[in-house]
């Protein structure tokens, strides 16, 4: 029977032993059908979102839709690595097809048919965050003082003016 991950005497390199249960030794890795299916991943969940983001964000006047499509994938992304990444990774390498089902969830984010995350945020979460952006916007604005004050931008530009 194998205690550890890791057996070795002090002071020397430790072996890496796999993991034996009852029903011999795990797998490394779960079950896959699609070739590759981690670089497709990761091209779902981040490089396409990448580029999509910053086209966006680097037009004339973004459109408020996109911005609000793009910031909640960002928050939902992160949101589901940290999970990922601190709960669910003994789950990662043993679940069938996980990557999969991983690729498809953050398809349907950011596929522009679908735009799964705006349709989050307009349907399920802005009702939601309006009841406490009304309570606590103002407490914030108060908190700021003077940072939290709008600023007319023809005075910052006519300030620019007057230094130049």
């Amino acid at each position: 029977q194998v205690r550890s991950r890791f057996c070795a005497p002090a002071g020397s390199v430790p072996v890496f032993l796999p993991s034996v249960s009852r029903f011999g030794l795990l797998p490394s890795m779960a079950i896959s059908i699609v070739p590759y299916g981690g670089l497709i991943c990761f091209t779902v969940q981040y490089l396409y979102p990448g580029y999509e983001s910053a086209r966006t964000l680097l037009q004339d006047k973004p459109d408020g839709p996109a911005l609000a499509q793009w910031t909640v994938f960002w928050v939902a992304c992160i949101t589901y690595a940290a999970v990922e990444q601190n709960l669910l990774f003994f789950l990662v390498d043993y679940l069938p097809l996980y990557v999969e089902l991983k690729t498809l969830a953050f398809l349907w984010l950011v596929h522009p048919h679908y735009m799964g995350a705006a349709w989050l945020w307009h349907g399920k979460l802005k009702a939601h965050h309006e009841e406490h952006c009304k309570e606590l916007y103002p407490l914030l604005m108060q908190k700021l003082g003077p940072l939290g004050e709008p600023t007319d931008t023809n005075e910052v530009q006519g300030d620019a003016k007057k230094s130049s």
